[in-house]
């Protein structure tokens, strides 16, 4: 066979990048292997093939891959780069940041890396440190339209929309068909029939060609449209947005409904591990996504004593690594068949990922119900703060926004969404009736509705003395980076409650669902 000639070989990689670029990973990752074979000094290969691994969640497979890239070029800064993106996906944050910082040394105008520091500072929850390295990018290119994004988001994430919107109407500026930043203002504007900004999304909707961006700008114009109460058009929009996304995911319930069924196996002979509670305590915040986590993290972080981590990987992380087989068989056939090491691991595990002095931490990841019995068993001392909702609240309220998460692919499919729903309400039950008394369920309706009782009992709940900023969360500098980093910056409103019912005629199957299964 003749050697590929220089223009056939840029050909090439030219295809895999076009792959790359329209999410065809599996392409790939099956172009490039042969390639890296016949020519294994081309860096670019080793990073596109890491990349696709690391975008398919294969985390592990792109590290092996730039592990030998970095033997082969030592010094080379992508593959620096990449090394730091994949770690801090794994939340090996010091391994991470010494591979950026390396590639910063190197390159000190490196934009991708500081980029990439940025982003793993933002998941240290530390927002701030975030904002200075983007900041000091933007010295050197001020015209970046990814920095300027990135910027955008860490200014959103600390609540600062005025710098925020400053940024992503930068981004707008250079590339308007980009709508990713038309979503991002969307979060943080209060429209009226008037607003520039609507008329604008309006105006570019049939130019855009492409279905990434025609998702973006369908979220953002569904939002718009519910804030000047056109419900009608609002979800027509939502509705295509949320086809595309569900059309490129293909999410089916069948290994949720799997794992939820061995979970319950795992602990149904009641006879659990006991280890020694630590010296820290932990209150995860757990329900729905959209069922008030954020808002209840929000109270108890403002409380002087109290941590607010925000939304953390790590329980998921350690259960899946250690205590699962595949995404839904446990490696045990009960809970008491696991030894008392492995949930010791699991709290000393957790426990180092945690950037705070303070004792007491808050972890709101909502999923983290699937978890409860892990959770009780590694931190004996823990506190479990259980959010409820009305079910047609949450599942509007998730099928209307997007979720970065690939954890939360049900929630673009009014079918899903209901099934899911169920099987969260199934789960619960089941954790409430094994556990009883150690799970403290709030409804998120009461404190709306009674804020200053239900906060009280919160606290209380928490063994925690009276603290008066729980009361003016909305005063809380911490960083959020929910659908609701605009609304807990306020206080207390009702106009979230059944708010479904302006969709009504749209919601119908799914109100009937799950009315008939309650």
């Amino acid at each position: 066979m003749n050697p590929l000639s220089q223009e056939e070989l840029k050909n090439k990689i030219q295809s895999i990048i076009n792959f790359f670029n329209s999410s065809r990973y599996e392409e790939v990752i099956k172009k490039t292997i042969p390639l890296i074979k016949k020519f294994p000094q081309m860096y670019v290969l080793d990073n596109l093939l890491a990349l696709a691994h690391n975008r398919l969640g294969e985390y592990n497979d792109a590290i092996n891959v730039l592990n030998r890239a970095i033997k082969k070029h030592p010094n080379n800064i992508f593959v620096l780069n990449n090394l730091g993106l994949v770690h801090g996906n794994l939340n090996n944050t010091d391994i991470a940041e010494e591979y950026l910082k390396k590639a910063l040394i190197i390159k000190p105008s490196f934009l991708d890396a500081s980029i990439t520091l940025a982003d793993l500072k933002s998941k240290m929850n530390k927002n701030d440190e975030e904002i200075i390295i983007l900041e000091k990018a933007k010295n050197v290119y001020e015209k970046s339209y990814p920095l300027n994004f990135a910027l955008g988001n860490a200014y959103q994430k600390k609540g600062d929309f005025n710098k925020s919107l400053k940024c992503f109407r930068s981004c707008l500026e250079m590339n308007p068909m980009n709508t990713a930043a038309d979503k991002a203002i969307s979060l943080m504007t209060k429209y009226d029939k008037d607003n520039i900004h609507l008329g604008e999304m309006k105006s570019k909707l049939t130019d855009i060609n492409d279905n990434e961006n025609k998702m973006w700008l369908s979220f953002a114009l569904g939002k718009a449209l519910e804030d000047t109460e056109e419900y009608a058009d609002s979800f027509k929009h939502l509705s295509v947005a949320n086809k595309i996304k569900n059309e490129k995911i293909n999410y089916n319930t069948d290994k949720d409904e799997r794992l939820f069924n061995n979970i319950k196996k795992l602990f149904g002979k009641r006879n659990f591990p006991k280890i020694e509670p630590s010296n820290k305590k932990i209150i995860f915040i757990v329900g729905m996504p959209r069922s008030g986590t954020t808002l209840i993290e929000q109270i108890i972080s403002s409380h002087g004593l109290v941590y607010g981590a925000g939304e953390l990987n790590h329980a998921h992380d350690f259960i899946e690594k250690n205590f699962l087989e595949n995404t839904f068989q446990f490696s045990k056939k009960t809970v008491d068949e696991f030894k008392d090491k492995d949930f010791v691991n699991f709290q000393e595990y957790f426990l180092e990922k945690i950037n705070s002095d303070k004792n007491i931490i808050t972890d709101k990841a909502p999923l983290n119900f699937k978890w409860i019995g892990f959770l009780l068993i590694a931190f004996p001392n823990c506190k479990i703060i259980h959010s409820m909702r009305n079910p047609m609240d949450i599942c509007w309220s998730m099928y209307k926004n997007f979720f970065p998460s690939k954890r939360l692919n049900f929630s673009y499919s009014l079918n899903d969404l209901g099934n899911y729903y169920l099987l969260y309400k199934d789960m619960m039950n089941f954790w409430n009736d094994l556990f009883k008394n150690k799970i403290y369920n709030i409804e998120y309706e009461n404190l709306i509705k009674d804020n200053e009782k239900e906060i009280k009992n919160l606290i209380n709940y928490c063994d925690l003395e009276w603290d008066e900023n729980c009361m003016s969360f909305y005063n809380n500098k911490k960083s959020v980076s929910t659908a609701s980093l605009a609304q807990v910056r306020n206080p207390i409103y009702k106009s979230s409650i059944e708010k479904w019912k302006n969709y009504s005629e749209g919601l119908k199957e799914l109100s009937e669902f799950l009315t008939l299964q309650s």
